[in-house]
């Protein structure tokens, strides 16, 4: 019997670690896809872009156009090379950079809340360019997934708890699995600095620009899971938790076995 056990709590243990790295990897995901953080991390690269299509040239070669229709409107609409830039006047009149970081918002802004009608695999074929993924769309996709490694691991801590016999062992074992699996995401920024092509390496970093965030609230986490269990040891509490467990076995079965002996007797 204790065999069983204890295979059964190396297989529930690493179902547990699993459930924790999926659950810190959609935290992840979802952090870094919020709306501020996305326009923040995309600035590089969407300046990048807009200087590849040269549109620096460009608005120096307009701007005294612009200046010039500014001084009766209020807005001006950029239109060049399939993108759409809306430049309130009050910015564009404070120079040819204050135009570009604008437009640069607003490109921002018109990605990430464009309305994607499709599902978020099936989106992936709608476009050559899955800007979806940068988008309220995606947050709220990633936002939605991380719950179920959430119920999950509350159910294998569960697990956990009926399969050591030591019940302090669940919230020490748990808080250590917590913490090795906060650890990947620590140095992320390290190792996409080792992709040569930068353009990928920022794009992939706005998916996981709030990495060691998140892996610094999940080693606190587990931390205060571990404290917690060896506390309790200390204190014995654990051994008052399985005692009391002993005794409500003990009286259900008494309860069962009586019932038995009724029916016997009948």
């Amino acid at each position: 019997m204790g065999v069983i056990r204890g295979i059964l709590l190396v297989f529930v243990a690493v179902l547990f670690f699993l459930s924790f790295l999926s659950l810190g990897l959609l935290w992840t995901l979802s952090s870094s896809l919020n709306y501020d953080n996305v326009q923040k991390q995309s600035t590089i690269l969407v300046g990048d872009i807009l200087k590849e299509v040269n549109i620096n040239d460009s608005i120096k070669q307009i701007y005294p156009f612009i200046v010039l229709y500014c001084q009766n409107n209020s807005e001006y609409v950029l239109n060049y090379q399939g993108f759409t830039l809306d430049i309130p006047c009050s910015v564009a009149l404070q120079g040819e950079s204050a135009i570009i970081e604008e437009g640069i918002k607003d490109v921002i802004h018109n990605i990430y809340y464009t309305k994607y009608d499709c599902n978020f695999i099936d989106c992936f074929g709608k476009s050559t360019i899955p800007l979806f993924l940068i988008s309220e769309k995606s947050y709220n996709f990633f936002k939605e997934k991380m719950f179920f490694p959430l119920i999950a691991s509350l159910g294998l801590f569960v697990l956990v708890f009926l399969l050591v016999k030591k019940k302090t062992n669940a919230f020490i074992l748990s808080g250590i699995l917590l913490i090795v699996s906060g650890i990947p995401f620590i140095k992320l920024d390290s190792v996409f600095s080792l992709i040569p092509e930068k353009m990928i390496s920022n794009l992939l970093w706005i998916f996981f620009s709030q990495s060691f965030s998140v892996s610094i609230k999940m080693i606190i986490l587990g931390a205060v899971f571990l404290v917690f269990g060896v506390l309790l040891d200390l204190f014995k509490v654990g051994f008052f938790i399985s005692r009391l467990i002993s005794k409500i076995k003990g009286e259900k079965e008494e309860k069962t076995s009586k019932k038995s002996d009724k029916k016997k007797s009948k």
